[in-house]
């Protein structure tokens, strides 16, 4: 056999391996009416070189299925912190907690599981007010008084709501790690997504099978942006947030982000593993941001530690 050809079929041998590798293996779950999984999530979380520990259970209960979908219920059971209360982060955190327990979700998903409707939005809107209403006082008793002639109780209010949409609280459910979040999705190795996260951030997912048959699957998650498209989502949020500030940011951003004072940067590492009955069996991620010099830090793994098959 002449060189040529030999180089011929290699060259052929490796767009066939490609083309099969750029195939990938589709997440579609295999849920049934009457399950019942309950989920641990343990996290620390670490802001301004301290640990807050957190841990929760939720319960998922499918309530319905077809071949088109599927109800499943969700339910934060328990949820506990050892934030400390004279801090403000610590503060923050145990205020989110006592808020979290028992919120109920009910998700409809399609064919694969993945997340299309809540079914009882409003419920969560109004819940999602109460939540919203006490982390704003809480955060504005902790700052200096002279912080809200800056930032009203008001602007910050609206501005967490305007965030509330059903769409963005579908989009948390998946793009977070959460059992649904590859529902759907082929996952192949070196498969690259691009999604916009719930703080307007530009995110870059690169996607790989740990097992040829996507039993184990890692994502990769890094901020994606510009920077002009930092530029204006800086100013965009103070205009929301401070209005009397805008104009001083909109002269001075450029000066600012040279000198290094702006900092955004985000990346994060996520492992899932599912189980022979088709729901995540286990998931741990690990995070860094560094969101305009405040950095911090989490660990997480999340356990199905109760099931009924």
């Amino acid at each position: 056999m002449t060189m040529k050809k030999t180089m011929m079929i290699l060259a052929l041998l490796l767009m066939v391996v490609t083309l099969s590798a750029q195939t990938g293996v589709k997440i579609s779950a295999k849920y049934k009416k009457g399950d019942n999984m309950l989920y641990r999530q343990t996290s620390t979380i670490n802001v301004g070189g301290k640990d807050i520990h957190v841990e929760s259970d939720c319960r998922y209960v499918v309530t319905a299925a077809s071949s088109k979908g599927f109800t499943i219920d969700s339910n934060i059971e328990k949820v506990e912190s050892d934030g400390d209360p004279n801090d403000i982060m610590g503060r923050m955190m145990n205020i989110t907690m006592e808020i979290l327990k028992d919120v109920k979700c009910t998700y409809v998903t399609d064919a694969d599981g993945k997340i299309i409707d809540i079914k009882n939005y409003d419920e969560v809107l109004q819940k999602s007010e109460i939540f919203v209403d006490k982390l704003v006082k809480g955060l504005l008793a902790q700052l200096p008084a002279e912080a809200s002639q800056i930032m009203t109780e008001d602007m910050i209010k609206s501005t967490i709501m305007e965030k509330m949409t059903k769409e963005n609280l579908i989009k948390a459910a998946t793009l977070e790690p959460t059992p649904f979040s590859l529902n759907g999705k082929t996952i192949a190795t070196g498969a690259m997504e691009k999604v916009t996260s719930l703080n307007d951030l530009n995110m870059k997912n690169m996607y790989f099978l740990t097992t040829p048959d996507a039993k184990k699957v890692k994502v990769t998650s890094t901020l994606d942006m510009t920077k002009d498209e930092l530029k204006k989502m800086i100013v965009d949020q103070v205009k929301k947030i401070m209005p009397s500030q805008a104009e001083m940011i909109e002269q001075n951003i450029d000066m600012v982000m040279s000198s290094g004072a702006i900092k955004f940067e985000f990346e994060q590492t996520t492992d899932y593993e599912f189980g022979s009955n088709g729901w995540v069996k286990n998931i741990s991620f690990t995070n860094k941001s560094n969101t305009v010099g405040s950095v911090s830090e989490s660990t997480c793994k999340m356990e199905l530690v109760e099931s009924n098959r």
